[in-house]
């Protein structure tokens, strides 16, 4: 009985199906789509039948799901591109990583960061800020400054604070005139050896910097090539 009973359910299914497919064709529907079970649709083409899900949620989940993975493995590749000093600076001055991209003068820092200070220091056993920054400038631009943060300050040309960018020059006053120079990084941030913490990273925005700020400098080739660059051992 249950045979029978599948048997005759099938017939209809067919005949219906049938008609179906021939009303779409009646119309002018060459491709005739046959939609018995919800949410999956059965479609005719000229040389096979293929089947696909309609269920909206489904293919968005898998679309996320490829999207996502695409992303991984695209964060991936981007990652091993960056050296570990990139991923430091990038941390330390709040920026994105692909933007610290003069490698040389984020690998004279790294190789420089901690040194203590020390006043007429030029070496890695201690060394002071205008020093310092005769090594940045020297290794990573080229540039060769005069010996003391006044004369570099005097050589230099004036900019506004606003128009600070990388490379360019921070001066304060901390003992007296121009006492103290680091090189501008971004966000505020700075490049130093500093007398409390040694080579390391300042804020212009902190509150000890910020009052004791005389102005900003820009080297050019012209103005640099009157200075020094002592070697360092």
């Amino acid at each position: 009985m249950l045979k029978k009973n599948l048997l005759a359910f099938g017939l209809v299914m067919i005949v219906c199906g049938a008609a179906y497919a021939q009303s779409n064709i009646t119309s002018g529907n060459s491709n005739p789509v046959l939609s018995f079970i919800e949410g999956i649709q059965f479609t005719n083409t000229t040389s096979r039948t293929t089947v696909k899900s309609t269920d909206k949620k489904d293919s968005t989940s898998s679309l996320t799901g490829t999207v996502k993975a695409g992303l991984r493995q695209g964060l991936s590749i981007a990652l091993e591109s960056f050296l570990p000093f990139q991923f430091k600076y990038a941390i330390l001055l709040n920026e994105s990583v692909e933007k610290i991209s003069n490698l040389i003068l984020y690998k004279t820092i790294d190789e420089w960061y901690g040194t203590r200070y020390r006043y007429g220091g030029t070496t890695v056993r201690g060394i002071d800020c205008s020093a310092f920054m005769q090594v940045l400038a020297g290794y990573s631009f080229g540039w060769m400054l005069p010996r003391t943060a006044k004369e570099q300050f005097a050589s230099m040309m004036k900019i506004a604070r606003e128009d600070l960018q990388e490379g360019d020059f921070v001066f304060f006053n901390t003992t007296g005139g121009v006492s103290h120079v680091g090189m501008y990084l971004c966000n505020n941030k700075f490049v130093h050896s500093s007398s409390s913490q040694g080579v390391s990273i300042g804020d212009l925005a902190d509150t000890y910097w910020s009052s004791r700020f005389l102005g900003a400098r820009r080297a050019t080739q012209k103005e640099a090539a009157h200075g020094s660059f002592p070697f360092f051992n």
